[in-house]
């Protein structure tokens, strides 16, 4: 028992405001809700000022890099959620990407991106990563018909991910159902030996991801960003 029992002081309830489901980007910050990985929401990569009501992400490393990734997310708080997005992006070429991710870590994530062809068309793809194990899905390639103002949708309906997109004439599902218990604790943990060589932690993460490979000066605009929990 402690020495000394004190009272504790009979205040009002204080609830914490619910947060708004769509955030604008009007603020000049981000809001309580985004994280970033691994490196703090500086001006240098995250730019809230150059064009109003956008978020504007310089894009980071590839999605394997594990020093300077430009991921802008939010966590996911129920077995059914979605993130919801309009990107602005004029990619060079094959190395840069920007779209919207399920991620868990380096070695766990789901991403749709739009990026630039080979062959000069911008494109929407899809590439998965399952304990370090990249898939493409070159038979899902969308051809976004020169759009570079795009739609994009992640969706967690228990066990299963999906996504969507939207060039100005509804929204459409991408016909695949992907295994979003790949970004939970337990998948990410490993076992090496028999002794634990990683620990899932992090617990899963919807966002807004943009790659710049070839270190080009590459940038994606958010033009608004829903996270919703149904």
């Amino acid at each position: 028992m402690p020495a000394d029992e004190i009272p504790a002081p009979d205040l009002p309830a204080h609830p914490w405001p619910d947060e708004p489901a769509t955030d604008h980007f009007d603020a000049p910050r981000l809001g309580a809700g985004w994280s970033t990985l691994r490196r703090p929401a500086t001006d240098d990569w995250i730019d809230l000022r150059s064009r109003p009501s956008y978020l504007r992400v310089h894009g980071g490393q590839s999605p394997v890099g594990k020093q300077t990734p430009s991921l802008v997310a939010r966590p996911v708080g129920a077995v059914r959620c979605s993130l919801e997005t309009v990107v602005e992006f004029d990619p060079g070429d094959h190395r840069h990407l920007a779209g919207i991710t399920g991620y868990y870590n380096t070695e766990n994530w789901h991403h749709l991106y739009l990026t630039r062809a080979d062959d000069g068309r911008s494109v929407l793809e899809l590439l998965s990563c399952d304990g370090g194990h990249r898939t493409a899905y070159p038979q899902l390639t969308v051809d976004t018909g020169g759009r570079l103002r795009v739609g994009l949708r992640v969706t967690f309906d228990g066990p299963v991910l999906r996504f969507a997109y939207e060039l100005g004439d509804g929204w459409r599902r991408l016909p695949v159902e992907l295994d979003a218990t790949i970004l939970s604790d337990e998948h990410a943990a490993r076992i090496v030996d028999g002794e634990p060589a990683a620990w899932g932690f992090t617990g899963a993460l919807l966002g807004l991801w943009v790659q710049d490979i070839g270190g080009d000066g590459r940038y994606a605009d958010f033009d608004h960003a829903t996270y919703l929990e149904h």
